[in-house]
């Protein structure tokens, strides 16, 4: 398993930068909707290939918080059950 570095954790996205990226993509669909109305060929696809990225880079972090999320609900169980299994051995012994 890798560890995390300090460095990594200052960097790692935020719930926050989710919703800007969200919002960014957003407008950023808007401006391709009006680059194309305006018939702005060049702008138009400069737009779709931000917007490509936009929406990659989202769904990659969308991916992590779920796994994250995932992965804390994990460990509270295994702490519950770890918690039982202390309780009932605590139970039998008195």
């Amino acid at each position: 398993m890798a560890t995390t570095t300090g460095k990594q954790l200052a960097m790692a996205p935020l719930e926050q930068d989710l919703g800007d990226l969200e919002a960014l993509r957003r407008d950023m669909q808007g401006r391709v909707d009006q680059a194309r109305d305006d018939g702005r060929i060049f702008m138009m696809q400069e737009y779709v290939q931000i917007l490509a990225h936009l929406s990659s880079k989202i769904n990659r972090i969308q991916a992590r918080f779920n796994r994250e999320t995932i992965a804390g609900m994990r460990k509270e169980h295994k702490d519950l059950k770890a918690q039982a299994r202390a309780a009932r051995s605590d139970e039998d012994n008195a």
